[in-house]
């Protein structure tokens, strides 16, 4: 049986959380572990919305109307949080790739834990602006006025690690995701090498300025 504690201490809500707060919060019900099968829905409009950390397997996030990827999930990945206190009429769909195993944590839960800490709140609060920086550079790749400019601008909003990044979306659903076509991402990436802002090796990119 895994370690609930140790796993919900590595997430973002339980940052600077004791280990002893967290293991009294593991108390509480609303949190279980589901195993799903490959092409089980983990998360749509019509499931009731919860927070899920990936433990084993992988899954996929795609959009609701025309099934594009938007983001592939891996172990120690999380999906909902977003979306756990709205209703949103529209929401995409997080299906199980294959075998998966999946830690839950329902709103109930997780308003306990924000009764019980005021750094839980603020960690749940830091990690929704930051997802509004992400939504507003989405935004903003969008609405440049090169497809380069696009591209760059979607590229700084990811993830990165001393100026890395790894991309986990295909190619196909990137260029979907800045509304310009394959071809022009492919270009899109050869300026932005040759300008010196970036240095690309098939999917892992350094940024060379930012």
């Amino acid at each position: 049986m895994e370690n609930i504690s140790e796993i919900l201490s590595k997430i973002f809500l339980f940052n600077n959380i004791s280990m002893r707060d967290i293991q009294h919060l593991c108390t509480l019900d609303g949190w279980e572990i589901v195993n799903y099968s490959r092409d089980d829905i983990l998360l749509s409009a019509d499931i009731d919305k919860k927070i899920g950390i990936i433990l084993d397997g992988k899954a996929t996030i795609i959009s609701g109307d025309d099934g594009v990827i938007i983001k592939k999930l891996e172990v120690g990945d999380i999906y909902g949080v977003a979306i756990l206190f709205d209703e949103p009429k529209y929401l995409t769909k997080v299906i199980a790739r294959g075998k998966c195993k999946v830690l839950t944590l329902n709103r109930a839960f997780v308003h306990k834990c924000i009764d019980y800490s005021g750094k839980i709140a603020l960690n749940y609060i830091e990690y929704l602006a930051k997802k509004i920086s992400f939504l507003n550079n989405k935004i903003s790749s969008y609405t440049a006025k090169t497809t380069e400019n696009k591209l760059y601008a979607y590229l700084l909003q990811l993830p990165r690690e001393d100026n890395k990044i790894v991309l986990k979306t295909d190619f196909s659903a990137i260029a979907k995701m800045i509304g310009i076509g394959r071809a022009s991402l492919y270009r899109a990436f050869d300026k932005l090498e040759s300008d010196g802002l970036i240095i690309k090796n098939n999917k892992e990119i350094i940024l060379c300025e930012v």
